[in-house]
């Protein structure tokens, strides 16, 4: 699931990026590119929601609403800001387009995927699991 929304957000947010995102005019390498970005992703998300059952000792956490929650939409969207910093800013990995809105230099759409997304992943997710249990 997170990687259908992933994928889909990162599509639709092109035209914030320069050059379709990461430096090419074609859009059958921005396809290829994107595709590999949300993978990666989607194992952050994956990464993140293993490691708070694991340190948590829950790993039904997303069946309800606790601390663990309160971590995940803060972990996220953090380390989002640290990738895109670094990839913008010390590497020169990809740039964003004058219309990306900036907040504390890093761009509004990246830090809002990572903070929606993946609960929005997490509790379809649910959704479907708890309907097709009955």
């Amino acid at each position: 699931m997170a990687f259908l929304l992933n994928f889909a957000w990162e599509m639709t947010q092109l035209p914030l990026y320069s050059e379709i995102g990461l430096g090419t005019r074609d859009y059958v390498e921005a396809l290829k590119i994107h595709w590999d970005v949300t993978i990666k992703d989607s194992l952050m998300i994956l990464a993140v929601y293993l490691a708070i059952g694991f340190f948590m000792r829950n790993w039904g956490w997303p069946k309800s609403f606790g601390k663990e929650w309160l971590i995940f939409l803060l972990a996220l969207p953090i380390w989002q800001a640290i990738i895109e910093y670094y990839s913008v800013y010390l590497i020169g990995r990809w740039a964003y387009a004058e219309i990306m809105p900036i907040v504390l230099g890093i761009g509004l759409s990246p830090l809002l995927q990572m903070l929606f997304l993946p609960s929005a992943a997490l509790l379809l997710s649910r959704h479907l699991l708890s309907n097709s249990r009955e």
